[in-house]
C-alpha cells in the first residue's frame, strides 16, 4: 500500500458513528470563502445536455435541475451545486449501460444526487501531503507498510466503476487496518480514496486531505456487505469519487468532490487494492480479513467503456504485492479466485509462521 495513507494506519477507529457532513470543515473562514469562490467559478452548473435529458427522460426523471438547485450547499443567499450536473448524469447513464442498470437503480442513484449533496476538498497546495509522487510500475518502497492485493489500469481513461465486498474481520490490535480503495494517478499526482476499518467499525479513508478535514466519518456497512464505487473526472482538475450502498443506490456512504492537479479526461490510471496494513511491518500479529472482492470493475474513456482486463491493465501491477523484505509476505495474500482483472476474492493473513 502507498505510504500516503500511513497517517491514518495508527488512528483509534470508534464504534461510535458519525453523522456525515455535507458542508466543508474547514479550519478558517478565509479558507471556506476561497472553497466557496472555486465552487461558484469552476462548479455550479445545473444545465443539462441533450443527450442528460433524454436518459433522464427515458428513465421517467423530471425537474432534476430544479430538485438539486433547492438542495445544495448555501453560500448567503445563493445555492451552489458542488459539481457539474450534466458531468454527475452522464457519469450515471455511463455505469448504467456498462452495469445494466434497472430503472430502479438509475432513480435510486438520482435520488443520492438530489439528497446527498457533495463535499468539495480544495487542493492543499501549501501541505507536504497534498500530492504524492506516483512509484514506478513493479517497484513499490521499500518502507511500505502493507502486503495485499491490486489491478492497476494502463492510461488513458475518465471514469472507474466497480462493486466491492467488504472483507470479514478477525483483527486482534489496534494497528492492524484493512483497506479496500482506489487510487487516481494524474500525470506526476495521485489520490487514494476508499474504506478502512481496525477493530470496530468500517470508515471512509482518503489521501491526500487538507487539514482541518473530518477524517472519521464511520459508515453504516457491514463485513461482508457491498458497496459500489464510481469515480470519475468531474472537469480537468476537478475528480469525483462516490461510494454507494450496492442494494440502495440512494444511500450516499461517501460523496467527495476534489481540486486535483494534472486530473484531466482520458488521461488517469486507476488502481484498486484490498490490502492490510501495520505502519511497523510486523505482518506476525495473527489478524486476518476474509473474502474482500472487487466485482464487474469497469473502465471508461471518450470512446466507450471496457471491462478490466489483460489488455488494458498494467500486468506489472496486477496481482498479489508484499513488502521488500519480509519474508512470506506474497504468501500471507491468498487468491481465492479471480478473473483477469475485473474481479477478484482476496484474504490476507499476517500469519506468525
Amino acid at each position: 500500500m502507498r505510504k500516503s495513507f500511513k497517517k491514518f494506519i495508527a488512528t483509534i477507529l470508534t464504534a461510535t458513528m458519525a453523522m456525515r457532513v455535507c458542508s466543508p470543515a474547514f479550519a478558517n473562514t478565509t479558507a471556506e470563502e476561497e472553497a466557496m469562490a472555486f465552487i461558484k467559478s469552476e462548479l455550479n452548473d445545473t444545465t443539462l445536455s441533450a443527450e442528460a435529458e433524454q436518459f433522464l427522460k427515458e428513465n421517467q426523471i423530471y425537474n432534476l435541475e430544479e430538485r438539486v438547485r433547492a438542495q445544495t450547499y448555501s453560500l448567503g443567499e445563493e445555492n451552489l451545486y458542488v459539481g457539474i450536473l450534466d458531468e454527475d448524469v452522464l457519469a450515471l447513464k455511463r455505469a448504467a449501460e456498462a452495469h445494466n442498470f434497472t430503472n430502479e437503480q438509475i432513480v435510486q442513484y438520482v435520488e443520492g444526487l438530489v439528497n446527498t449533496p457533495s463535499r468539495f476538498v480544495p487542493e492543499d497546495k501549501n501541505s507536504a501531503i497534498a500530492v504524492a509522487s506516483v512509484p514506478e510500475a513493479n517497484n513499490r518502497p521499500a518502507g511500505d507498510d502493507g502486503i495485499g492485493y491490486e489491478v492497476q489500469s494502463k492510461t488513458g481513461y475518465s471514469q472507474a466503476t466497480s462493486y466491492a465486498t467488504l472483507p470479514k474481520r478477525s483483527i486482534n490490535n489496534m494497528q492492524d487496518i484493512a483497506y479496500i480503495f482506489y487510487t487516481v494517478y494524474a500525470g506526476k499526482y495521485c489520490m487514494d480514496f476508499g474504506l478502512r476499518a481496525g477493530m470496530y467499525s468500517w470508515a471512509i479513508a482518503y489521501n491526500p486531505i487538507p487539514s482541518g478535514f473530518d477524517t472519521e466519518q464511520t459508515i453504516p456497512k457491514k463485513d461482508g456487505e457491498r458497496v459500489y464505487f464510481n469515480v470519475y473526472v468531474e472537469k480537468n482538475g476537478v475528480l469525483r469519487c462516490r461510494i454507494l450502498d450496492a442494494n440502495n443506490f440512494s444511500n450516499v456512504l461517501f460523496d467527495d468532490t476534489y481540486e486535483m492537479t494534472g486530473v484531466a479526461k482520458d488521461s488517469c490510471i486507476f488502481n484498486k487494492q484490498i490490502t492490510m496494513c501495520r505502519e511497523d511491518r510486523n505482518f506476525t500479529t495473527g489478524s486476518k480479513i476474509s473474502n474482500g472482492k472487487f466485482t464487474a470493475s469497469t473502465l471508461y474513456n471518450s470512446a466507450g467503456y471496457y471491462t478490466m482486463n489483460t489488455s488494458n491493465c498494467n500486468s506489472a501491477r496486477c496481482g498479489r504485492f508484499g513488502v521488500t523484505g519480509v519474508s512470506g509476505s506474497r504468501e500471507k495474500v491468498t487468491v481465492n479466485s479471480y478473473t483477469q482483472w475485473d474481479s477478484e476474492d482476496i484474504t490476507i493473513e499476517f500469519r506468525n509462521s
